[in-house]
């Protein structure tokens, strides 16, 4: 089968696609085999588990019909056209490539596997917690109680239900204070601490 077939009058197949011409759009299709292969081609092996190639294929659709629509005269032939789609293809590889391994964000040098091997079976890989040391929450512990002491028993009411997480309104509402008052003496233990 001949490569250029459907492709040989190109201005003209590009003014009866953006007419809607379902033959025309179905022979542009056509090229969409070559820009997969060119991309599987060129795609790193780091990428792959990532992307799939169509991902690469539709930013490469996405350029030619902006480029088709600032400049219409730019493909004049089959080989500008496919020389152009090569290239294209290639730039947007690249670029994804130097974005995920160049910029901290998305180096794929920090991705580590979730799952390590141990002897003869996959484990998975022991996380970091988020949650605070044991340390830390000593410490933390300790600053709750000097928070406390020396309080009056309001204060020290009005600090332990928002440490509970409830709102200034609903703190007013248990101990019978109106709901500036009560954010007047958090803000004065608060300027206390400073």
């Amino acid at each position: 089968m001949d490569e250029n077939q459907g492709l040989e009058d190109l201005s003209g197949l590009l003014s009866r696609a953006q007419a809607g011409d379902e033959e025309a759009i179905r022979s542009l299709r056509g090229l969409e085999r070559e820009i997969r292969l060119m991309v599987r081609v060129r795609l790193p092996a780091e990428l792959r588990s990532q992307f799939d190639s169509m991902d690469f294929v539709q930013d490469v659709w996405q350029s030619f019909l902006r480029k088709l629509r600032e400049d219409p005269a730019w493909f004049h032939d089959v080989h500008n056209l496919r020389t152009y789609l090569k290239g294209t293809a290639k730039n947007k590889i690249k670029e994804e490539h130097r974005r995920q391994t160049k910029t901290h964000k998305y180096n794929l040098g920090r991705k580590e596997p979730l799952y390590v091997r141990q002897g003869d079976r996959e484990v998975p890989r022991e996380l970091p917690s988020l949650a605070p040391s044991p340390a830390e929450n000593a410490q933390t512990q300790d600053q709750i109680a000097r928070l406390f002491e020396g309080r009056d028993p309001l204060a020290a009411q009005i600090l332990d239900l928002r440490q509970a997480g409830l709102t200034f309104e609903q703190i007013g509402l248990r101990v019978n204070l109106h709901e500036r008052t009560v954010r007047r003496i958090f803000d004065s233990i608060r300027r206390e601490l400073g």
